[in-house]
């Protein structure tokens, strides 16, 4: 599934029924796109905890995707006003949530157009600034997009699980 020269991509709205095509871009990405930052321990503890589709964020009107002409998901990604993992609120305050771009199309905006989409939709319901919470892996894309690194921690997942990661924030 890599791209071809004439293959263009789309970006849409997600919505329940996307559940099944995102958890599988998720299994198929973070595996290969993590492996340079964390360790095999680590990822064998941490994969099965993120490459699932979360349905609310599916349902939520601010996750997206991006889909080939013949329908094949290659990313995902969206934005929140809670913050993950909590339902706190902090007025003109958004968060950049659970992207993921097929291994076989990076370097082809596909993560930037979906963040472009998320941007647009953060600003135009009055958010300032975007805060993320990025792998090690992703603080590079996330810095390109205009964020800049705030600090290094542990971002808690369940089950006791955690995960080294980078708070990024973006001034809108």
């Amino acid at each position: 599934m890599g791209p071809d020269t004439l293959e263009k991509f789309t970006v849409r709205t997600t919505v329940a029924a996307d559940q099944p095509s995102v958890t599988t871009l998720l299994k198929v990405s973070y595996p290969v796109l993590m492996r340079s930052a964390y360790s095999p321990t680590v990822l064998s503890a941490l994969l099965p905890l993120i490459t699932q589709a979360n349905p609310t964020l599916l349902a939520s009107g601010t996750f997206y995707l991006a889909e080939t002409q013949h329908k094949d998901v290659i990313g995902c990604g969206g934005w929140t006003r809670e913050r993950p993992g909590t339902r706190q609120i902090e007025v003109e305050l958004g968060h950049i949530r659970h992207f993921a771009t097929h291994p076989a199309w990076m370097g082809q905006s596909v993560g930037r157009s979906i963040y472009t989409v998320c941007e647009r939709a953060a600003r135009a319901v009055g958010i300032k600034r975007l805060e993320c919470y990025s792998s090690l892996n992703a603080e590079g894309f996330y810095a390109a997009l205009g964020f800049r690194s705030v600090r290094r921690l542990d971002v808690p997942l369940v089950l006791g699980h955690s995960i080294p990661s980078v708070l990024m924030e973006r001034i809108l």
